[in-house]
């Protein structure tokens, strides 16, 4: 393979498919967190480990070309990271913004 944009088109393939299992693993939790906020949305412990999962994903989907996935985890990250207490509506949000990016994922292992 000599030609330089499809070799890095390659490796990005080969990393996104070695990262795939820890990306899986940071959406359950992100699902995980916002089940739990959805019954108890002063539970700090799944805010926290939601936050911490959503900032990993933000800091990561972009440089497998996915900056949908990028903004919907930045954004789920803005909500958690916040003080204010979270609302039923808030809570709501964050479930839809996990679905999506729920397709972003699945979107980009299906090709």
């Amino acid at each position: 393979m000599s030609d330089p944009a499809a070799l890095v088109a390659a490796r990005l393939a080969e990393l996104w498919r070695r990262s795939l299992p820890a990306t899986q693993e940071r959406i359950s939790a992100l699902r995980h967190a916002c089940e739990t906020l959805e019954r108890n949305p002063a539970d700090a412990q799944a805010r926290s480990a939601g936050r911490e999962a959503a900032h990993k994903l933000s800091g990561s989907l972009g440089v497998f070309g996915l900056p949908r996935g990028t903004e919907l985890a930045a954004a789920m990250e803005e909500i958690l990271k916040s003080t204010e207490p979270l609302t039923p509506k808030t809570v709501a949000l964050l479930a839809e913004l996990a679905r999506e990016l729920d397709l972003v994922i699945a979107s980009k292992s299906a090709t």
